[in-house]
């Protein structure tokens, strides 16, 4: 079960990152030459904000549930706080993570209460950027971005 888990949280970062950026194109474009919020915006929106959702509940399936990673590191805090990996995968994606997933829900909620279309992409421009840096920042400080755990760990 964890391999399938681990497997559809892994590729649905791919997801996660081509909607991240065509909704960050669509928005600062819109934001930045005053374009009508369209149909298409927010289609996209939604269906990044699905995928940041997906993300979140495949990680927190594996966080409490499936990975010997975190249960390694909650058996003993101490440790695992001296332990770069283990601190990174009990602490700190997970906190990362789960700020820019709300990120995007936040971008995409004002966005759809705001009643102005510049203000609507503006709105999502940068609460989305602030997901982008967040997700990208938070994968990176560990070599995730484009490997896999296994490859990143050198195995």
């Amino acid at each position: 079960m964890h391999q399938i888990i681990n497997a559809l949280h892994s590729y649905n970062r791919y997801l996660i990152l081509v909607a991240i950026l065509y909704v960050l194109y669509r928005s600062w474009s819109g934001w930045q030459g005053k374009k009508a919020f369209t149909k298409s915006d927010n289609t996209a929106s939604v269906a990044l904000l699905g995928l940041a959702h997906l993300q979140l509940l495949l990680g927190l399936i594996q966080y409490f549930g499936t990975s010997t990673i975190v249960k390694s590191a909650l058996s003993d805090m101490g440790a695992a706080m001296k332990n770069g990996w283990l601190r990174y995968f009990a602490v700190e994606h997970i906190t990362i993570m789960i700020l820019a997933v709300a990120c995007i829900q936040i971008g995409r909620t004002l966005s759809k209460k705001a009643t102005v279309d510049v203000t609507k992409h503006k709105k999502l421009a940068i609460w989305t950027t602030a997901a982008f840096v967040l997700i990208v920042g938070g994968l990176a400080m560990k070599g995730l971005l484009f490997s896999t755990l296994a490859e990143a760990n050198g195995g």
